[in-house]
């Protein structure tokens, strides 16, 4: 045993310790756009800080982790980016989403307080869109809808959104999943169910999209009752993992009873097989959610089913997705 022990490395521990370094070497490059100054060129670290307006010899060391990070490539002391970066980093092409950097930037400062909400019970960095000025709450909503694309066009592959006349995106945020699905289906008509004070920031998105003709905003509180107006579908993406369990089942609940006879409802949100171990993205998620929910969590898909057949949906079916997120999807009777 003693010489096992000696024989020791703390090679985890020292992977995990040196793994933090290059997501905050990507964030440093989201928020200064380092990926849209080079777009398709190859630049030296003195024109690219010319671009960005900043010191050469404070960027040059950002430059060479981002490479180590996988997201530039240089050569002759050109820096480039990676394929992946310079399809998901670059401002204005379809599929970017490093507007996301406030959104990660506040979610990962949250999770340094992990031990102390532990200790206390209470979340240290908790979310309360009521105690927020204006400006905070839309840089944070607005930093959410990096993924509201991505998810758009996987449900509309996998489940052929176009067959919908009229879809509620149910606690929306910024209405990004309704605006990119009423572009993927021309006949589309969306509408994004809000608090009221979020539903503020989502009117904003929804006027400078150019779709208001087909997206509206309601308010509604989906916990306390069902929202306004009927639909054939329902999306609810991102929101019942912030809720407590009787929470989540009431707005199921309340957002199905939206629905048609026959109408669908999508869940998209971190969802956790029921060992609690895998997908390891939705469990190292739940580490953050400590901070900032007083009960939300990446529910296991038995939790998920109990809900869906609580709400009268059948026909459940569960589609996993990258980054530890699922799709359940089931069917009103």
């Amino acid at each position: 045993m003693a010489e096992r022990e000696q024989g020791l490395k703390p090679d985890t521990i020292n992977t995990h310790i040196n793994n933090v370094y290059p997501a905050l070497a990507m964030l440093a490059g989201m928020q200064l756009e380092v990926f849209s100054a080079l777009g398709d060129e190859a630049l030296t670290a003195a024109e690219a800080a010319a671009r960005l307006d900043v010191q050469p010899a404070k960027l040059q060391p950002l430059l060479y982790a981002l490479v180590t990070a996988g997201l530039l490539a240089v050569a002759d002391g050109r820096f480039a980016n990676t394929a992946e970066a310079a399809e998901f980093l670059v401002k204005g092409r379809p599929r970017y989403i490093g507007g996301a950097h406030s959104a990660y930037s506040d979610l990962w400062s949250s999770t340094m307080h992990t031990a102390q909400s532990i200790r206390t019970g209470v979340p240290q960095a908790r979310h309360d869109f009521s105690q927020m000025s204006q400006a905070e709450l839309s840089a944070f909503i607005r930093g959410l809808d990096a993924g509201a694309g991505a998810t758009a066009r996987r449900l509309d592959k996998t489940f052929d959104m176009k067959r919908f006349r009229h879809l509620l995106d149910a606690g929306g945020g910024s209405g990004g999943l309704a605006i990119a699905l009423a572009k993927l289906c021309p006949d589309l008509r969306a509408s994004v169910a809000e608090l009221p004070n979020v539903a503020t920031v989502t009117r904003e998105c929804v006027a400078e999209s150019g779709l208001g003709e087909r997206v509206d905003v309601v308010e509604a509180d989906l916990v306390a009752a069902p929202p306004p107006g009927a639909y054939d579908a329902v999306v609810l993406r991102s929101v019942l993992q912030v809720l407590s369990p009787a929470q989540a089942a009431a707005a199921l609940r309340h957002a199905v009873a939206a629905l048609a006879p026959g109408g669908e409802c999508f869940v998209v949100g971190r969802m956790l097989d029921d060992s609690r171990l895998a997908p390891l993205d939705a469990v190292a998620v739940n580490v953050m959610f400590l901070n900032v929910y007083e009960a939300g969590q990446a529910w296991t898909e038995s939790e998920y089913r109990g809900w869906f057949e609580q709400a009268g949906l059948s026909g459940n079916t569960r589609t996993p997705l990258a980054g530890g997120y699922s799709i359940m999807h089931g069917v009103k009777g």
